[in-house]
């Protein structure tokens, strides 16, 4: 599959049971583009967790990768999802991830043009949690 904003290759992966509540979309799936970080809603998703540190090294494996990613389809719009990002981004803390550190190094990662500005939306994230 490739992103419909930039064309990079994206990642399927099954939203976590933890997390499929906050987002906007029912979808059992999600798409994360390793080149932008947008994350789109999908319909399928392969039975195991894609190799995060395909998109890039600051992301957590398996699960918790899946919850980083649900948590950057919230920063696209957070004015909007608040209190769903807050409820994210403490679950993948409560499974050891310090997400003010991955957005950090998302953001420094010369090989990727997120979609969105992740310097700004790490402080806006921070001042919730």
């Amino acid at each position: 599959m490739s992103c419909s904003n930039c064309g990079g290759d994206e990642l399927s992966f099954h939203v976590p049971d933890a997390v499929s509540d906050y987002l906007p979309d029912d979808r059992p799936a999600a798409a994360l583009c390793t080149n932008c970080l947008r994350v789109s809603p999908a319909d399928d998703a392969p039975a195991e967790y894609p190799e995060f540190a395909r998109v890039s090294d600051a992301f957590p494996a398996g699960e918790s990768g899946a919850v980083v990613a649900c948590l950057l389809a919230l920063l696209d719009r957070l004015v909007v999802h608040r209190g769903d990002a807050e409820r994210v981004a403490t679950e993948a803390e409560r499974r050891g991830v310090d997400v003010l550190l991955v957005l950090d190094r998302l953001a420094a990662d010369d090989g990727l043009d997120p979609h969105l500005d992740l310097a700004k939306r790490r402080r806006q994230l921070e001042q919730l949690i």
